[in-house]
């Protein structure tokens, strides 16, 4: 497996650094078990923003500094991420929450299927999106942008095919109706600030349905 989209430099950076929101991480991920070339970028983003860390001059702490970090050791643990259940036929590897969240999903048209993940504030939402073989995604926009990982499958969108691995972004700017390849059904993990924006008559037919 070798994808061919990959997610921006300065998103790589992010996640290197921990500051990418939680929806959006979970979709590099997926790509980064996929993508031996952007595990070695991420790696060498962590590299140097420890070496940066290590550059800067110390801190004083606060006079209660110790004893705020002992308390937050002593707190009660959080649960544990769920255990990853077994990949699914043709998945590329996904984080356990997500694999769990498959669990969850709903038939919101003939075809189609949606698991939610995560939501967020606003209207921030990460979820599964299954599309069966050969069917269009009715034409939309974006308000904000989109982040999306195959997880299985492939679609074709512009004139560029994405399979596992790939990554596809888009905003406000992009107006599509992306097309899943004949060959099988196209599972898809996807980001979002917001929902869709449909733009024909058969997107808003099914939108509330899909409460994507």
């Amino acid at each position: 497996m070798n994808p061919r989209h990959h997610p921006p430099a300065e998103l790589l950076i992010d996640y290197a650094a921990g500051s990418l929101e939680r929806g959006r991480a979970l979709v590099v991920d997926a790509h980064l078990s996929a993508c031996a070339d952007c595990r070695h970028d991420k790696e060498i983003a962590e590299a140097v923003g420890g070496a940066l860390m290590d550059a800067l001059p110390g801190a004083e702490l606060d006079s209660d500094a110790l004893a705020k970090a002992m308390a937050r050791i002593e707190r009660p643990q959080r649960a544990s991420s769920p255990a990853a259940p077994p990949l699914r036929p043709g998945w590329i590897e996904v984080p356990a929450d997500v694999a769990v969240a498959a669990r969850r999903r709903r038939w919101a048209a003939p075809g189609v299927w949606v698991a939610p993940v995560l939501r967020g504030p606003g209207g921030q939402r990460s979820y599964l999106l299954r599309v069966g073989a050969g069917m269009t995604v009715p034409r939309h926009t974006h308000a904000g942008s989109e982040l999306v990982c195959v997880i299985k499958g492939a679609f074709t969108d512009r004139g560029e095919v994405y399979g596992p691995g790939d990554v596809a972004e888009s905003d406000g700017a992009i107006e599509h109706a992306p097309k899943v390849t004949a060959d099988g059904e196209c599972v898809c993990l996807i980001a979002a600030d917001n929902a869709l924006i449909a733009r024909d008559w058969v997107g808003r037919l099914f939108q509330p349905l899909v409460a994507i």
